[in-house]
């Protein structure tokens, strides 16, 4: 009876789904039923299911993952109740969005995957192409359409992109992943130089006619290799756009490397080519392409609509944190009288309530609709000014109403050792840690919260460290004869158009001195900088590697393991660190 009323579930949720979604969560519920009955191998069944967006968790069988894509970071009120639904009903109750504007369940059963994702599809969700070797969730800078800055709107543009790869048989199997930004704003929210390609608004004026069209930057990436991109072409007009970006994907099949996954990614393909060789093998690949046109191909502004607000209630009294929110999380529209707000979520989590009363909010004021930032952050759009203070005060009561996004304090941290089988080191409790003592040091401030720290439980930049202020990657090294977490600092990074600065390599450190030291960083800056107006990267690198090893030497010892031994354990671990659990990351399967 229970698994007739879960087929007759599925069935009910699928009804509603696109006839492409019904077709492929169809197969893939084949797959799981074969795949129990032993006639699939783990290693065929993997390859399968990653390309539907589910990923293995460390050291669990038969649990996975499931990544939802959330192209240009848009989510209507009514997806993100079905968010709720999912994380509560096969997850534990939380959804935690990611660094390319996804959201991620975690412990969610193999055999109840079909039915999260026919759920998910029938508001208009989708996993496909989450995660394997093929174009992944198209992001965007969660900005576009109401920031005072933009050249134009790019939403309709990242919109278009996705549609187009989508299922596109050119992207099914690549030798790698292949990630695509979008950004309309001198400010580059999206990052669009550590991408694969990075979409950069431009107009061309031609015999008194605006054209519009991108800079298109090719061959950016982090992981243990990080690479900057380069700028393809000086201008690339929107009618170009589709077969231009079909262009380069294609010549990242053709000549990326199949053989060493570590070397796969279209930015080896560059390096191995060199910048001139790699344009015209794009423009080869270009010129017997069909011009692909979109129907939004010329849209400048966004087509949102100042919402109908109903039922606000009566603005609260001010209080001494609402008025840090609104210097901290509230930002002035293009359109007058609008803001946005960004929710700062600590560490990307959103529990299920919290998302369910949410939504209920986003109707209220926002027209039903939110953003997702690469920061792991939620942007609120179309806030009437007016409306602030009773808005602070319903996000107060439900827990999404913290200061300092974007700032010093919000701390930027990929799942690392807690799920991730290529963790070595647990990035999530060290990022709780860092927040909570930079907040107990009462360090904030115009000169420094504008210092980011991000933190990956590997080299591979999940947490994009390499571009932080001050990053921290995981690892592992003896101390005292003992095997203790460590994370190796770097120092300076920084994302620009068309410019991407990695951070230095400083030294390595105890996973557990790592809060106390990131405060002694802030310190000796405000303490050695030339004036307050010297940005810190500038001084990071001004005063070089020597001062910091000499400046953190203190924090790479510990004392003896009998006189603490909770120094050489993991953060959030009451068991001695271990590399137990690591196995083959999947996101290279």
């Amino acid at each position: 009876m229970a698994d007739n009323l879960a087929d007759k579930r599925i069935e009910e949720f699928l009804r509603q789904a696109p006839a492409a979604s019904r077709e492929e969560i169809a197969e893939f519920r084949q797959l799981v039923e074969r795949y129990f009955l032993g006639e699939l191998t783990p290693d065929e069944f993997k390859s399968r299911r990653l390309h539907l967006g589910t990923y293995g968790i460390r050291a669990a069988q038969d649990v996975h993952m499931m990544r939802i894509k959330i192209p240009a970071g848009i989510l209507m009120a009514e997806q993100l109740e079905c968010l709720a639904d999912l994380a509560e009903r096969y997850s534990k109750g939380i959804g935690h969005i990611t660094t390319r504007q996804d959201m991620q369940l975690y412990w969610i059963p193999t055999r109840e995957a079909p039915a999260a994702m026919a759920q998910a599809a029938a508001v208009g969700l989708t996993t496909r192409e989450a995660c394997g070797n093929s174009v992944r969730n198209v992001t965007a800078c969660p900005y576009a359409g109401v920031s005072p800055s933009e050249l134009f709107d790019v939403t309709k543009h990242a919109e278009a992109v996705t549609r187009h790869f989508l299922r596109n048989p050119a992207s099914q199997k690549l030798p790698r992943k292949f990630k695509i930004a979008f950004e309309g704003c001198p400010v580059d929210h999206a990052k669009t130089a550590i991408h694969d390609i990075g979409a950069v608004a431009a107009i061309r004026e031609e015999g008194g006619t605006r054209i519009l069209g991108f800079k298109l930057y090719v061959g950016g990436g982090l992981g243990a290799a990080p690479m900057q991109a380069i700028l393809l072409e000086p201008f690339t007009p929107a009618t170009e756009l589709l077969r231009t970006c079909e262009a380069v994907v294609r010549v990242h099949d053709r000549l990326g490397d199949r053989k060493n996954k570590a070397t796969a990614r279209i930015k080896f393909v560059v390096k191995r080519l060199g910048p001139d060789a790699f344009r015209q093998e794009v423009f080869k690949e270009r010129e017997p392409l069909p011009r692909c046109s979109y129907p939004e191909m010329q849209v400048t502004e966004t087509d949102e609509r100042p919402p109908v607000t109903q039922s606000i209630p009566a603005a609260p009294p001010v209080n001494g944190t609402y008025k840090r929110w609104l210097f901290t999380n509230v930002v002035g529209q293009k359109q007058p009288g609008f803001s946005t707000v960004a929710i700062r979520l600590r560490l990307g989590d959103i529990s299920s309530s919290q998302m369910r009363a949410l939504a209920q909010i986003l109707r209220r004021y926002c027209g039903g609709r939110l953003r997702t930032s690469i920061e792991q952050n939620l942007i609120l759009r179309w806030v009437r000014n007016e409306h602030l203070a009773a808005l602070f005060s319903e996000l107060e009561a439900i827990g999404l109403a913290e200061p300092e996004a974007g700032r010093l304090q919000d701390v930027t941290s990929c799942p690392g050792a807690e799920t991730c089988q290529l963790g070595i080191a647990a990035s999530r409790g060290l990022a709780r840690a860092v927040e909570d003592t930079l907040k107990g040091a009462g360090l904030s401030g115009p000169d420094i919260d504008d210092i980011r720290v991000k933190i990956s439980g590997c080299p591979n930049s999940c947490g994009q460290h390499h571009v932080a202020d001050i990053g921290f990657f995981g690892g592992a090294r003896k101390l005292n004869d003992r095997l203790v977490p460590h994370f190796q600092l770097l120092l300076g990074g920084l994302t620009e158009e068309g410019k991407a600065k990695f951070g230095e390599s400083v030294l390595k450190l105890p996973a557990r001195r790592i809060p106390d030291a990131t405060v002694h960083i802030i310190e000796r800056y405000r303490q050695d900088r030339r004036s307050p107006q010297e940005p810190f990267r500038a001084f990071a690198g001004r005063v070089g590697m020597a001062y910091w090893k000499q400046a953190l030497e203190p924090f790479t010892t510990l004392p003896p393991y009998e006189q603490s031994p909770a120094s050489y354990r993991d953060w959030g671990a009451d068991t001695e660190f271990t590399l137990g659990g690591m196995g083959p990351g999947e996101c290279a399967a």
